[in-house]
């Protein structure tokens, strides 16, 4: 018999084949293509962020402030930038296209691999074990991600099975090495830059663990309670170089804000939507969907025959932990559901970090996860058992009619009430004009007959398969392998997209890239990332990091309420303000096509010196100031404190310019005759710094908010040389501790990898 590490390898090479059959043709085919959908996050976000901070860590230096977005905001804290991530070290060796393209096949190997893993160290039959692999592996809740681009989620999800399997090696071996590989997933998690599915997944983490300590006989829970708490925080100082810095970033951007629990209802899973796990393409498939919230997030479909396999493993196997998986199967159903329950308001009310995310439809991740193990046990349950139940076909036959009736009957709704019950509901993502086109409509309608139609077929031919091979399960087993496999295959093919780079389009701006003493800043709503790949200034960005004053007075110039800002602003106007943070052109859409135009209002320099100040130390005051008719930014600034030196008016209080910069710091000279402002009208946060450089007539330099969002410095008579840097005191901190906790992982590890045995010879579900 084959040992345990060769069934591993074995299995991941099989996955391997699956992933280039998937993908042969943009890994390996001449040409740019880029998997994903053009109109998603990966090419208006990951696309530019993944660019400009890998080619920054190629010459040796990590960015910890983006200037190209916001008028600057953190960026390495951010998390999304993922710098430390090893997969993502492939934009460190290879061209940015065939870097996101492997990226991506990477990730998905992985966590088929330690699906696979999983399932081995529960004992399932090799075959068993692969298909639940694949079935995660080309699952809706992860695959879909795919089309959007969303390379963080799919990098962190891929190490949820590993945490998994860390989780119940411990609970059945004791042996702290299993504490220490579940650290590892949870730091990789981190590293990997999307901490909402980070804290998902410690829920369901949590939730299956607090009920497996529950139900479990034998004595020790009081040592197994501790390990399973070491987990996360270890993991936590493991990543400790991201997260630290991604603490204190949080609090200097709005994710350190409380959002709106409107916000945080947004894009729930729809109750409607479990017509998914049966019929995928009921609401349309990515291309179309006219269902609430996106297809990505609000679909469940781990095939009908995988569905069969995991309802019969739930009925029929035995496997350590069942109670504890079923409640997690339910648990994060229940949360994936969001606002459609009462339960999301209390959470968000009284329970840290449920205000901070919003999508609560992320959880059916976590609902796949223990599913397809459950397949897996299915399968594994038919191969080890003398011959299927009878009535097990019979009920498999039942749910194939029953679903081709549901196809039939389909015809016979009034489908267009359908469509605009759904759209009344205000979350769905099209237009109303597209549920009012009677082509789409029958479209619409006859492609939802059509995917219960095949569900119903592919089920029937299950239930026949199993019938014809009842008496040899074996061979059952590999068939009805195989066909949950290739349908969930299938699914994932149709539903890939990709799209050549070339189509990533960005207005000309004229000679915006340069970068000199005054870099203009341009507004392009349509794709506002992507000056992080041309070197241009943008005075918005597609991220939750910007800082909040600059949100609030983005969000005060276009005569929206402060107090609700978030990245997510709509541009109405182009207020004379915005001459204040440097705007020159901007686009609009006009006759079909984008146009570049100029702004009205001369935008103002990086550096400006004024000695007419005003303080006003309240927000909603300071915006009555400066939307006056009488207030010039040119000439006066408003702080929220007294200077020291306090400014004299003046006219020409001297010259300032920039001799040396970078992505986190200014080198300025300035030779002034009286006290003053420096306003820089770059965005201000609490971690910028300003010091004395040699030859400086002052030693001590403040760095305080001018005119609410920006910088200003006051400056006394004299000459002037100081360093303007974003720096972060948690940056420093987080390498520290990380170094530290990796050296104790690694030394506690060497020892435990040798006591980490394989699972028993014979177990199984």
């Amino acid at each position: 018999m084959a040992s345990l590490g060769s069934l591993a390898w074995r299995g991941s090479a099989g996955l391997a084949v699956l992933l280039f059959a998937m993908f042969f043709d943009v890994l390996f085919a001449p040409g740019n293509r880029v998997l994903g959908s053009l109109g998603t996050d990966l090419a208006t976000q990951f696309l530019f962020w993944r660019d400009f901070g890998f080619r920054e860590l190629a010459n040796g230096h990590i960015a910890l402030w983006n200037p190209h977005i916001f008028a600057g905001a953190p960026y390495f804290g951010g998390m999304q930038a993922a710098l430390l991530y090893p997969p993502n070290w492939l934009f460190l060796v290879l061209p940015l296209v065939p870097a996101v393209n492997w990226t991506i096949v990477v990730n998905a190997w992985l966590l088929g691999t330690f699906a696979f893993l999983w399932a081995m160290r529960r004992g399932l039959h090799p075959l068993a074990a692969f298909t639940a692999a694949a079935l995660l592996t080309f699952c809706t809740p992860h695959f879909l991600h795919i089309y959007a681009g969303h390379l963080t989620n799919l990098a962190t999800m891929a190490w949820a099975p590993l945490l998994f399997l860390a989780i119940d090696e411990w609970f059945r071996s004791r042996k702290f090495g299993w504490c220490l590989l579940g650290m590892l997933a949870v730091a990789m998690q981190l590293l990997a830059g999307h901490p909402q599915y980070v804290f998902y997944t410690a829920i369901a983490a949590g939730g299956y663990s607090l009920v497996r300590l529950a139900t479990e006989d034998g004595g020790g829970r009081l040592r197994t309670a501790a390990g399973l708490l070491s987990i996360h925080p270890g993991g936590a100082l493991l990543a400790a170089a991201q997260l630290v810095a991604g603490l204190q970033a949080t609090q200097e951007t709005i994710r350190g804000r409380r959002l709106p629990f409107q916000f945080v209802a947004e894009f729930d899973f729809p109750p409607e939507n479990f017509l998914t796990s049966v019929a995928p393409g009921f609401f349309g498939n990515v291309q179309f969907y006219w269902g609430k919230g996106h297809l990505w997030e609000a679909s469940l479909f781990i095939g009908v025959v995988g569905l069969a396999l995991a309802l019969y493993g739930m009925r029929k196997g035995q496997t350590p932990g069942k109670l504890a998986l079923l409640w997690t199967i339910a648990m994060t159903l229940v949360l994936a559901l969001g606002d459609n329950t009462p339960l999301l308001r209390l959470l968000y009310e009284y329970v840290p970090g449920f205000d901070r995310f919003r999508a609560t439809a992320k959880f059916v991740f976590l609902t796949a996860l223990p599913l397809v193990l459950f397949a897996g046990i299915g399968l594994d349950r038919i191969l080890r058992s003398q011959a299927l139940e009878a009535r097990m076909i019979w009920a498999a036959g039942a749910a194939a009619l029953a679903l081709c009736l549901a196809a039939l009957a389909v015809h016979l709704v009034d489908w267009q009430l359908v469509m605009l019950s759904l759209w009344s509901s205000g979350k769905v993502m099209r237009s109303l004009s597209m549920y009012g086109n009677p082509a789409l409509v029958a479209q619409s309608q006859e492609f939802a007959s059509l995917s219960l139609w095949i569900a119903g077929i592919t089920l029937a031919v299950a239930a026949g398969v199993a019938a014809w091979l009842r008496a040899e399960p074996r061979r059952m087993a590999l068939w009805l392998g195989c066909l949950a496999v290739a349908e969930v295959f299938f699914v994932a093919r149709v539903n890939r997209d990709s799209f050549e780079f070339s189509q990533v389009t960005v207005p000309y701006f004229g000679d915006a890239a340069r970068r000199g003493a005054d870099p203009y800043r341009i507004l392009n709503p349509s794709n506002p990332n992507a000056a992080m790949s041309t070197g241009q200034f943008e005075v918005w960005g597609d991220d939750p990091g910007v800082t909040p004053r600059y949100a609030e007075f983005i969000a005060w110039s276009q005569g929206l309420n402060p107090e609700r800002a978030t990245q997510f602003i709509r541009f109405r106007n182009s207020h004379p303000l915005l001459k204040m943070v440097r705007l020159r052109y901007a686009t609009k859409w006009a006759d079909y096509r984008t146009v570049v135009f100029e702004v009205a209002e001369p935008p103002m320099t990086r550096l400006a010196l004024l000695g007419s100040y005003r303080v006003i130390g309240d927000r909603d005051a300071i915006f009555r100031a400066m939307g006056a008719e009488a207030f010039d930014p040119r000439r006066e600034v408003i702080l929220e404190k007294e200077p020291e030196p306090r400014p004299q008016a003046a006219h020409s209080p001297g010259n300032a310019e920039i001799v040396r910069e970078g992505t986190d710091f200014l080198e300025i000279d300035a030779v002034v005759g009286t006290p003053c402002i420096l306003l820089v009208t770059d965005a201000w946060a609490p971690s910028w710094r300003a010091t004395a450089l040699t030859g400086s007539s002052q030693q001590r330099y403040e760095v305080m908010p001018a005119n609410y969002a920006l910088r200003g410095i006051p400056l006394g008579a004299g000459k002037h040389r100081l360093r303007l840097e974003y720096a972060p005191s948690a940056y420093a901190m987080g390498w520290w501790i990380s170094a530290t906790a990796w050296l104790a992982w690694f030394a506690c590890w060497v020892p435990a990898w040798r006591g980490l045995h394989p699972a028993p010879e014979g177990r199984h579900a």
